[in-house]
C-alpha cells in the first residue's frame, strides 16, 4: 500500500541508494545498539562479580558460561543483522552447514582406515 500524497521513487530522485537500487533504509539503529552496549557492559561486570563471589569452580565456570553466551546473541542479533536479516543468514548456513557434514564423514574414514596402515619402525 502506498501513500497517494508521495511521489514513487525513481532512480533519479533524491536519496535513491544506486548500489543497492532501492531508498535507503531510514531506520535509527542507535538505540538499540546503545541498549546493547549497556547490556554488554553489565554482562562483564556481572561475570566479574561472579568469579569474585564464587571463586574459581565449575559452579562460576557454568554461569559465566552462561553470561558469555548471552553475550554472544546479543552482538550476533543487534550487531550482525541476524534480528532483521535472518532469512539471508540461511542462504550461508546451508552450504556450510553440508560441506562439514562432508568434511566429518571424509576425515572419519581416513581415521578409520589409517589403522590399517604399516607403521615404520
Amino acid at each position: 500500500m502506498t501513500d497517494p500524497d508521495i511521489p514513487p521513487t525513481t532512480p533519479q530522485s533524491p536519496g535513491f541508494d544506486q548500489a543497492h537500487g532501492h531508498n535507503p533504509v531510514e531506520v535509527n539503529h542507535m538505540p538499540a545498539y546503545i541498549g546493547v552496549f549497556v547490556a554488554l557492559c553489565v554482562c562483564t561486570a556481572l561475570s566479574f562479580l561472579i568469579n569474585q563471589v564464587l571463586g574459581q569452580n565449575h559452579t562460576s565456570a557454568a554461569l559465566i558460561a552462561i553470561v558469555a553466551i548471552i553475550k554472544a546473541c546479543l552482538v550476533a542479533m543487534i550487531f550482525m543483522h541476524l534480528r532483521t536479516d535472518w532469512r539471508r543468514v540461511y542462504g550461508i548456513m546451508i552450504p556450510v552447514a553440508i560441506m562439514a557434514v562432508m568434511t566429518v564423514i571424509i576425515l572419519s574414514i581416513d581415521g578409520a582406515l589409517v589403522w590399517h596402515l604399516p607403521t615404520a619402525k
